[in-house]
């Protein structure tokens, strides 16, 4: 996976958000996952026009900090994300 991958989220996962965090659940399997705050912002913005590098840029100026860092940490959780089939790229 690449910063120019463009992410979408599975129609398989439906998710709740609760305060500042979402839950996800993989609707066919019935496993569920807990985000936190950073990580429900990225699952917000998964929309299969961004790119991770847009994502990152987004969530960078949120937080304040260069866009190179959130990127690394986006490339592995989307990664994460997409061995669950929770995204699809």
């Amino acid at each position: 996976m690449h910063a120019s991958t463009t992410p979408r989220r599975s129609p398989n996962a439906n998710y709740q958000t609760v305060g500042e965090e979402a839950i996800i659940i993989d609707i066919n399997t019935g496993s569920y996952y807990s985000a936190n705050d950073t990580a429900t912002m990225f699952w917000e913005l998964i929309d299969g026009q961004r790119t991770i590098a847009d994502c990152a840029q987004t969530i960078a100026g949120d937080y304040d900090v260069e866009p190179g860092e959130v990127e690394a940490d986006l490339l592995e959780l989307a990664a994460e994300l997409k061995d669950e089939g929770l995204i699809l790229v």
